[in-house]
């Protein structure tokens, strides 16, 4: 069945459609401690990974942290009554997204190097702490940038 909309009618949708997006955008306000939150369970994670620890070890700090990431996200679903992944932003957002995870990436890989490659085994530690805090205030700029994108107007 096809429906034909008056003008008038497809404004006040796409106007809908956009106060929609506005007030996502107005929910999406990350609680204060998110990325931090993040940045240690990833920083630590990292951190085990690149002392080069035995095999079970790293299963359970594993088990640690996706138990750890399900309850964050928990409790922001909880805080904010919605959830959004990393990459449901607009281009920016995913571009930013992507650009953090190189970084990571970068940070994890000079760690490793560091740290199991050339035997500076604290080096780990600072890689740990260099992803959290990567984390943390790239977390905050990302989202950010999410919610400036929600709020525009396609």
């Amino acid at each position: 069945m096809e429906s034909q909309l008056t003008p008038q009618e497809a404004q006040a949708a796409l106007a809908a459609v956009d106060e929609s997006r506005s007030d996502i955008a107005d929910r999406l306000i990350t609680p204060w401690w998110y990325h931090p939150v993040l940045g240690v369970l990833i920083g630590g994670l990292i951190t085990v990974a690149t002392i080069g620890v035995a095999f079970p070890t790293l299963i359970g700090v594993l088990a640690v942290y996706a138990v750890g990431v399900y309850l964050l996200m928990s409790a922001y679903r909880r805080k904010t009554g919605v959830w959004m992944n990393g990459f449901g932003g607009g281009p920016r957002a995913r571009r930013s997204l992507v650009l953090l995870f190189a970084t990571t990436l970068l940070i994890a890989i000079a760690g490793s190097v560091f740290s199991m490659g050339l035997e500076i085994r604290w080096t780990a530690v600072l890689t740990g702490l260099a992803v959290a805090l990567t984390m943390t205030f790239w977390g905050r700029r990302y989202d950010a940038l999410l919610r400036a994108e929600l709020r525009e107007t396609a």
